[in-house]
């Protein structure tokens, strides 16, 4: 690729998660003078997710449709049970009735394991909570134990690793002035 350019990506906005994209841009847009400024930045958030599933999946071929259904299934699971201290891939793998194998192969398909991605849900979970005025008074201590994480210190460290500021900067910065 020639110095300063970037990569460009087609997205077919007419079907499958472009159209999804597309209409949650749409909707964020329509919807921004009624969004808090939390709010609009966890709905731009979930959006850059989204493309950025679709652009990492233009270099592979798609999984076979049993493992795509495995790892969509697990992603759902650890998204409504993220803030339990006890998830990890061998109790998700006996909740939902697969074997710890047919999880992780599904979940390197998509370039990630069972514990990275209950990690990456947990700080997204304590990012959005951190941005939400209503968590204002919740301690970060108390953060930690309702996202799953053992401590205050496991959640600073893996919370710095992943977005490059501890939760106290990151709450700091975006308190109504």
């Amino acid at each position: 690729m020639p110095a300063g350019r970037g990569l460009a990506v087609l997205v077919l906005v007419r079907a499958g998660l472009g159209r999804v994209v597309a209409d949650m841009v749409r909707a964020v847009g329509e919807e921004r003078d009624t969004l808090s400024a939390p709010q609009f930045d966890a709905a731009c958030d979930r959006i850059t997710e989204l493309l950025c599933l679709i652009v990492a999946g233009r270099g592979r071929p798609p999984a076979p449709g049993h493992l795509a259904e495995v790892e969509t299934v697990v992603r759902r699971y650890v998204r409504e049970h993220a803030t339990d201290p006890g998830l990890t891939g061998t109790a998700m793998a006996q909740h939902l009735g697969w074997s710890l194998r047919q999880i992780q192969l599904a979940l390197q398909r998509a370039g990630t394991t069972p514990r990275e991605l209950i990690r990456e849900e947990r700080l997204r979970l304590v990012r959005d909570r951190l941005r939400n005025p209503l968590y204002r008074h919740v301690t970060i201590t108390d953060l930690a134990h309702a996202t799953g994480f053992s401590s205050a210190s496991a959640l600073s460290h893996a919370f710095r690793q992943r977005f490059g500021v501890s939760p106290r900067e990151l709450r700091r910065r975006t308190a109504p002035r």
